[in-house]
């Protein structure tokens, strides 16, 4: 990963942890967990995949739970937030090796009106490998090729044991690092896990607040305009250049809707430019598509969009469909039901940091953005953006 996007990446995650510090409310709240997880990892490819046997992942954490009933807290049911340390080993050292995260999380209570205590955990991070790609001594790990990458994780638990300073819990999730096609090979590792944890209170736990939201109904609508810079590599599939990070441009304009202060839904139309294709089919003229370069170099947008906002923080969540990528699709020719979904479908997410509080719902609002794009679920390109919002 080029040196310039590892010092904005780790700018940006250091964002992040300074908008969630906490409070000295919150810090009567602390708690401690530990969670021993096991599982397997899950093939991105069906051809030649490294053998590997059981997948074992530590991690300890601390955080607190949010019971500020004035702020973006209440509306998401008084979740917990905090840092977790991971430490996973792959079912083959000599390939995969072990590695090493280090992720903000949060905790959402759900399904609460089932009689049972259930928890969506959803993470972010930096990871560290031992073991990654190299041509002569590890050819066979094309899964990751930097010994940097993120950390996304999800898991939903269900708490089994409640104690005035203690909880149990299980639960299963999802595990996924990559380096968001920055260096290649970058397959991505993909991982199932079970597990089970153990959260030690500081204080004895205290009863969430019992709340109404409906002084916050509300839908107002808005637009939006970002752009966006990207990072991409071009793969062993679409030419011979490689080792070099071209960039990716994109102009986006949304409209849509902010309900209950919280949650962002529009739709839009992007326009996307991949400096590398450009390059390709100038040099090569004629020999793989015909017209012109810019336009074949091109990829057309139709999205949907969902954001939920946190304050200065918004996660951001959208479906892309493509109506027009050309030099994609020549290179990447439909053979299945995959492929040709990876031809119509792309996702895009991160997050965005807002100048204003969002609670507020500010006529004028300006943002930063961090993102991974994906083609079905294959890591595409890194971007960032700068973005403006307006409400009516």
């Amino acid at each position: 990963m080029p040196r310039k996007i590892r010092i904005i990446s780790l700018f940006l995650f250091g964002f992040v942890s300074s908008i969630y510090s906490q409070e000295k409310e919150d810090q009567k709240n602390l708690f401690f967990e530990g969670e021993y997880a096991a599982g397997k990892i899950i093939p991105n490819f069906f051809d030649n995949f490294p053998k590997n046997t059981m997948q074992n992942t530590v991690s300890f954490s601390v955080g607190n739970y949010r019971t500020d009933t004035t702020k973006w807290e209440r509306y998401y049911n008084f979740p917990e937030v905090g840092f977790s340390l991971n430490f996973s080993h792959f079912g083959n050292n000599q390939i995969f090796g072990q590695q090493v995260s280090l992720g903000k999380f949060i905790d959402f209570s759900v399904f609460n009106k089932s009689k049972h205590n259930y928890h969506l955990k959803l993470g972010l991070g930096m990871s560290y490998f031992n073991k990654t790609y190299h041509p002569v001594n590890n050819p066979e790990n094309i899964i990751v090729s930097a010994p940097f990458t993120w950390d996304f994780r999800i898991a939903l638990n269900r708490e089994i044991l409640s104690r005035d300073k203690f909880s149990l819990k299980l639960g299963v999730g999802l595990a996924h690092q990559s380096n968001s096609h920055v260096n290649l090979p970058n397959k991505g590792m993909n991982s199932f896990l079970i597990g089970i944890s153990g959260q030690f209170y500081e204080n004895a736990k205290k009863e969430r607040p019992l709340v109404n939201n409906d002084y916050n109904r509300s839908k107002k609508s808005f637009v939006k305009f970002r752009y966006g810079l990207g990072y991409h590599e071009q793969s062993e599939n679409e030419g011979p250049v490689q080792g070099i990070n071209q960039p990716v441009h994109s102009a986006s304009l949304g409209y849509g809707y902010t309900i209950n202060h919280h949650s962002k839904v529009s739709v839009g139309f992007t326009y996307r430019f991949y400096q590398h294709y450009y390059n390709d089919l100038s040099a090569n003229r004629g020999e793989k598509l015909n017209g012109d370069p810019t336009l074949q170099a091109s990829n057309f947008i139709l999205f949907v969009n969902n954001e939920f906002l946190m304050g200065h923080v918004g996660l951001d969540l959208e479906l892309e469909f493509n109506l027009y990528k050309p030099y994609f699709n020549y290179h990447h020719p439909s053979k299945g039901v995959i492929s040709t979904l990876r031809q119509i479908l792309s996702t895009r997410k991160g997050l965005n940091f807002y100048a204003k509080n969002t609670n507020t719902l500010p006529k004028s609002n300006l943002f930063l953005g961090v993102y991974v794009n994906t083609n079905m679920g294959i890591a595409d390109f890194l971007e960032f953006s700068i973005g403006y919002n307006h409400n009516f």
